[in-house]
């Protein structure tokens, strides 16, 4: 019995497993292998874009709220010329500065040279806008075929607050910013890492009475401070109402040209004035996403204009974010 018992178990173990057994057992673990890779690299693309979208709208919700909580100050307390326009001085959209033949201009100072440089002020490109060459002055930096805006506004402070450089500003001072796309790093002269950054004005001392009406500007032409990071796009469209009541939106170019027609007209009438401001910036994720899913060659909507990235090997996720800002008393009369 025992014999038996140790020749059965003998001969099952020589017997072993077939070539077709083996073949079978491999394929199986190679079809297992390979689902549960797929399930991984699915879950790590999952986790990039969630992550993407998750920079995408913290970058382009909250940083362009910023934006809007200054610009709403633009036209505060702004009695006198509720009329904003081309040549209203001291507040509202900064489109242009006093020069030695220019004397009613949104900026009045300095009164002699130097003046201002036009790279500092509003603009957008078109008839007779072309960009600076100074460093940080407008350059229309873009990462699409179109290139971006630059917005420049003015106010009196309202109350002690911080300006976008994080400097501590009085009630009543003079307060100057300007937004654009500048590189990621201030002092590099080439690369595409943009973000969009604002620059402001010096406040006066703390401690000396503020002068809402200055005889100069001083700290403003520099890089500014990155608010929003990774925008590949800025661009920026101008409300307006004309006297007839109707309502119209321009680039800023455009609205220089209708308010340069209206004033040389045959008889001359007052521009539209501006009553708001839409924003739209295309912003992108950090990292690239290696989302097959995403169309590098798909058009984006910026305020009804259509773009298309400059990149077409890298696929960051990428969002349109916009808002608009009314200006307080921008419709009212004086």
């Amino acid at each position: 019995m025992k014999a038996y018992s140790y020749k059965s178990k003998k001969n099952l173990f020589q017997q072993g497993f077939t070539l077709v057994e083996l073949m079978v057992a491999l394929a199986l673990g190679l079809l297992i292998s390979a689902a549960a890779v797929q399930l991984f690299l699915g879950g790590v693309l999952t986790s990039r874009m969630q992550e993407a979208n998750a920079e995408l709208q913290n970058s382009g919700v909250f940083g362009l709220d910023y934006v809007a909580r200054d610009i709403r100050l633009s036209n505060y307390i702004n009695t006198d010329f509720p009329n904003l326009n081309e040549q209203t001085p001291w507040g509202g959209v900064v489109l242009t500065a006093r020069t030695a033949t220019l004397t009613d201009a949104n900026i009045p100072i300095p009164v002699s040279a130097p003046f201002i440089s036009t790279g500092l002020l509003s603009h957008s490109v078109g008839t007779g806008e072309s960009v600076s060459s100074t460093q940080n002055e407008w350059q229309g930096l873009s990462n699409v075929n179109l290139p971006s805006d630059q917005l420049t506004i003015q106010f009196v402070a309202p109350n002690a607050m911080v300006n976008c450089e994080g400097e501590n500003v009085q009630q009543g001072d003079y307060v100057i910013q300007r937004y654009f796309i500048r590189r990621a790093n201030a002092v590099q002269t080439s690369g595409t890492d943009y973000g969009l950054a604002c620059d402001a004005n010096t406040p006066t001392p703390t401690g000396t009475p503020p002068v809402a009406e200055p005889n100069s500007i001083t700290g403003f032409g520099g890089a500014g401070e990155l608010i929003m990071p990774r925008v590949d796009h800025f661009s920026v469209l101008l409300g307006t109402k004309n006297e007839a009541g109707n309502l119209a939106y321009y680039t800023i170019n455009q609205y220089r040209n209708v308010a340069a027609s209206a004033r040389t007209a045959a008889t001359p009438v007052e521009p539209p004035r501006i009553v708001s401001v839409k924003l739209a910036v295309l912003v992108r994720s950090t990292d690239n996403t290696r989302n097959n899913d995403i169309d590098l060659s798909r058009n984006f909507n910026v305020l009804n204009q259509s773009v298309i990235l400059n990149d077409t090997n890298t696929r960051f996720a990428r969002r349109v974010y916009s808002t608009t800002v009314t200006f307080r008393n921008g419709l009212g009369e004086k």
